[in-house]
């Protein structure tokens, strides 16, 4: 399957990077077209791929298309796209464009809706997929390049899918922030404290991951009786910590879905 990439912004660039990185996607497969020739070009010289700012002729071959521009301008972009055939795939990253939105300029063209997230940019992403016909392995396996791939059976699970991953790293930014503010009000450096505190959620969440111990396990195994970290603890659960949490990825959500 050839692939062509539309939109070498950073997800777009992050997606093709890994695939190509990992072995899934071959560079001479892939054209990396953008409105800014200078910055397609560059991703495709670094990729041994193909670039510029349109496609011209159709692929006798299937081919991937990867819609990673902007969502106001999907339909613009699809629509001036060669004629799409069955054995093409229309693949949007696009938040709030709709499957069947996808799916009224698409042609024959298959349509895979997805929602991958900003660690996508350094391999360890978390993307949503959907279509209502099966995707192909390949596109999977592109995805799966950039970490972890969940299919969805329902379309309407997207708005939860963003305030959870998609929303997420946002919240666990201000997390690592804060810590570290933590550390510098009891004495550390900025530069230690900051250090501390992304390693701490790093590890913690490749523990979380690997270990196979539920989160509630995991948190006893630190908090021993009458310790700082239980002391630490009840601050969290006082000022509703969990349930702060439960609300933001609620209020992303349901702003999701009053956008789509």
């Amino acid at each position: 399957m050839n692939f062509v990439l539309i939109g070498c912004g950073n997800m777009g660039s992050a997606i093709v990077r890994g695939a190509v990185t990992s072995g899934v996607l071959k560079g001479h497969d892939l054209i990396c077209i953008d409105t800014d020739s200078e910055r397609a070009n560059g991703l495709a010289i670094e990729l041994g791929a193909g670039g510029g700012t349109k496609i011209s002729e159709p692929s006798t071959e299937p081919t991937c298309y990867l819609m990673a521009d902007k969502p106001d301008k999907i339909e613009e972009v699809v629509l001036a796209l060669p004629k799409l055939e069955s054995k093409d795939v229309v693949v949007s990253v696009a938040a709030g464009v709709t499957y069947d939105a996808l799916l009224a300029v698409a042609g024959d063209a298959k349509v895979v809706r997805t929602m991958p997230n900003t660690p996508s940019m350094v391999g360890e992403g978390a993307t949503a997929l959907f279509s209502k016909t099966e995707i192909p392995s390949q596109v999977v396996e592109i995805f799966e390049s950039i970490g972890l791939v969940i299919q969805l059976d329902r379309e309407s699970l997207f708005d939860a899918v963003t305030g959870l991953s998609g929303s997420g790293p946002a919240y666990i930014f201000v997390a690592i922030e804060a810590l570290a503010d933590g550390g510098v009000q009891m004495g550390l450096n900025r530069q230690v404290a900051l250090q501390l505190a992304t390693q701490t959620v790093m590890g913690a969440a490749k523990l979380a991951k690997d270990s196979g111990d539920h989160p509630g396990q995991l948190k006893d195994n630190v908090a021993s009786p009458g310790g700082a970290t239980i002391a630490a603890l009840s601050v969290l659960e006082r000022g509703g910590f969990r349930s702060l949490l439960i609300d933001a990825v609620k209020a992303s959500a349901d702003k999701s879905r009053g956008m789509g």
